[in-house]
């Protein structure tokens, strides 16, 4: 999605400027996240209908569609992965009013959309739809539409789901290393957890990204905890002072930083979670734990 989010504002700071409590806050509290690793599942993209649509796919983006790696095995759609995620953690109680699917991968397959799941999910039938082509940093995007939504419609509950899938019957060039997702559950209520701040600059190239970031992690000072990403090389793009430095590893795209944060985040102090896209130029930061409730 490229079109400017509802009620957003033509962001005309320089891209390093620090992160702000208000232009960067979403206005939704960051209230659970929920990770989930799931093994083999029973879609299959050996039938012809699916040769088809892989073969168009691959060739319009200069691939060659390999029918050997169809049948090795089957893989789970974001359909089937948003379903168990809401459901194993009781998120379809929630009155949701806005529900997001975040993925760099395409989906296993075409014929089952996550968003149709999550419209239905809910008796009211939230707004929902998925987002994707802006690589590792596509779930800041989410966040940050999910906020806008939020803010533009008075809604108290937001949902963003990040998926990955690994089953492609054509070369990537990307490390993927199974199926993933992470739910993020955003609420009004800021007994719930963190207020997050979050930037998507888009357009950054790698030489530019040790600059940035320390521009925009200066607010936080040095007991600053950083996950980075698959796109992120700490030594060569993080800014030295900082408390801690995490890496996520390769192999999943978009879950492995929400699902860092899942496990756990440093109690007393910011931890920022970076991610940058070499094809797409776009960088993602989310930091939590730096703010107090709005009074």
């Amino acid at each position: 999605m490229s079109a400017p989010a509802p009620g957003a504002v033509p962001d005309r700071r320089p891209a390093d400027a620090p992160l702000d409590a208000v232009a960067d806050a979403l206005p939704l509290w960051l209230e659970r996240a929920v990770h989930q690793v799931f093994p083999a599942g029973s879609g299959r993209i050996d039938d012809a209908f699916s040769a088809r649509h892989f073969s168009d796919l691959a060739g319009e983006y200069g691939r060659a569609y390999r029918p050997e790696l169809a049948p090795a095995g089957a893989g789970n759609t974001f359909a089937a992965m948003a379903r168990s995620l809401v459901e194993s953690a009781g998120l379809d109680r929630w009155p949701v009013g806005v529900a997001i699917a975040a993925h760099a991968t395409p989906d296993l397959d075409c014929r089952y959309a996550a968003a149709t799941y999550l419209s239905e999910a809910w008796p009211d039938g939230p707004l929902s739809f998925g987002v994707s082509e802006q690589g590792t940093a596509t779930p800041f995007a989410a966040l940050r539409l999910a906020g806008a939504y939020a803010r533009r419609h008075g809604l108290r509950k937001a949902l963003v789901l990040v998926l990955d899938q690994a089953t492609l019957p054509y070369a990537t060039g990307a490390e993927l290393g199974g199926d993933a997702g992470v739910a993020l559950l955003l609420s009004a209520d800021p007994v719930a957890g963190v207020r997050p701040l979050v930037r998507h600059t888009p357009g950054v190239a790698v030489e530019d990204l040790r600059a940035l970031l320390a521009g925009q992690l200066a607010p936080f000072g040095p007991d600053t905890a950083v996950v980075a990403g698959p796109g992120i090389d700490p030594g060569r793009d993080l800014p030295a002072g900082l408390g801690e430095v995490r890496e996520t590893g390769k192999g999943f795209p978009c879950t492995a930083l929400w699902a860092a944060y899942a496990a756990g985040a440093p109690a007393g102090r910011p931890l920022a979670l970076v991610d940058h896209d070499p094809v797409s130029g776009d960088l993602g930061v989310c930091v939590t734990g730096s703010q107090e409730p709005p009074r």
